[in-house]
């Protein structure tokens, strides 16, 4: 009889170029701010599952200059199917450091933790402008567009995170 083995959480990454690792709810507020809300308090980058225990925030850093973020939270989506749901929001990427890889790399990381949580999709609203991004990391659309008030057209997306191959 095989057993499934729980692959280890990383806890960071560093290519020599770029650092990936955990942060703070509160590292995040700048560069979503910057990004995600220039038109809008600083406040409004506080968002309401910050603080939640199994969420988590990922940062990376290049020269300690943090460039690329995204926080994820234990959330279902409405109509979604997976019993083990987390949403990635307030992703974002420093306008001088966009092109480099930064966010595919935040993202893989991020996978590989969600696998070592045992989540089984991670969804996202995400901005029209940024399908592209999404799409080449396997997320697929759901649905027609629809408008943020104050922020802009969104689609929601998702993507099916790969279970854990048990060893024998």
């Amino acid at each position: 009889m095989s057993t499934e083995h729980q692959r280890p959480a990383p806890s960071t990454f560093d290519d020599g170029n770029m650092r990936i690792t955990f942060i703070k709810a509160q590292e995040t507020w700048p560069l979503r701010h910057r990004v995600l809300r220039p038109h809008q308090p600083l406040e409004e980058c506080d968002f309401p599952n910050d603080r939640n225990p199994d969420s988590f925030h990922l940062g990376v850093f290049d020269r300690g200059e943090l460039i690329c973020i995204g926080s994820f939270y234990a959330e279902r989506a409405e109509g979604l199917k997976g019993w083990r749901q987390f949403r990635l929001r307030g992703m974002a990427t420093h306008p001088e450091h966009r092109g480099r890889g930064a966010g595919s790399r935040l993202m893989h990381f991020a996978m590989d933790h969600l696998v070592s949580l045992r989540a089984d999709l991670l969804w996202c609203n995400a901005r029209t402008g940024a399908l592209g991004f999404y799409e080449r990391l396997g997320f697929e659309v759901q649905g027609p567009a629809f408008e943020i008030p104050g922020i802009g057209e969104h689609h929601l997306l998702q993507r099916r995170v790969p279970v854990l191959v048990p060893r024998s």
